[in-house]
């Protein structure tokens, strides 16, 4: 899929300084967070979909087993850098980029798919790249996030193209939109990590904590 503002991003994500063990634990706890709530999405959106929209439905009740357990391997690689998910802060940008998406459904069901077609192709141009970049520092226990999401995104991204092909011209303006403004907030969400991740590693402290 060429677009221009997803290449962009693409050459920006393979530019990080991935042997940075702060670097690749802080985006492993941010890829947690916000697909810890993808089955949620699907199935909220399965759920508010009518009845002249059956194949959406049923892709959506499909895609929901595809994506069972994927924060979970994200948070198996963590343990094996020796980190825990406690230690970080879900980054304003991660937590931005999926929780409009339910304000969104509520509007057009349709419209996630703009969210979905921008992670599946996002990950299919990086994705094979980044795990061949991490086995050079890292173990092959604590890459399988994203060795999994190398090898099944493909046929995620031509799903969906299929889905939005069948959509009306609002429903395809509304889903394009969700499209970059999802890239986008992929892109503040790695400025936010480049930041987060000094060469010493901070736990995340509970601010609202007046014991400490």
């Amino acid at each position: 899929m060429q677009n221009e503002q997803l290449i962009r991003l693409v050459q920006n994500f393979h530019s990080q300084d991935w042997s940075n063990k702060n670097y690749y634990s802080q985006w492993l706890a941010q890829s947690y967070f916000y697909t810890s709530y993808s089955t949620r999405m699907l199935a909220f959106a399965a759920g508010w979909t009518n009845n002249t929209e059956q194949s959406y439905y049923r892709r959506s009740l499909v895609h929901i087993s595809e994506e069972q357990g994927h924060d979970l391997i994200a948070l198996n690689d963590l343990k094996y850098l020796d980190k825990n998910i406690n230690d970080f802060e879900e980054l304003c940008s991660t937590r931005s980029m999926w929780e409009t998406q339910f304000y969104k459904i509520q509007k057009d069901p349709s419209t996630l798919l703009g969210y979905i077609l921008a992670l599946e192709a996002f990950a299919v141009l990086s994705l094979k790249h980044l795990n061949q970049e991490l086995l050079k520092t890292y173990s092959e226990k604590s890459t399988k996030f994203v060795k999994v999401h190398a090898d099944d995104d493909p046929d995620h991204v031509e799903e969906a193209l299929v889905q939005i092909n069948k959509c009306t011209p609002e429903q395809q303006k509304n889903i394009m939109f969700n499209f970059k403004q999802t890239l986008t907030m992929y892109q503040l969400m790695l400025t936010e990590i480049k930041t987060k991740s000094s060469d010493v590693f901070v736990p995340f402290k509970n601010e609202f904590d007046l014991q400490s």
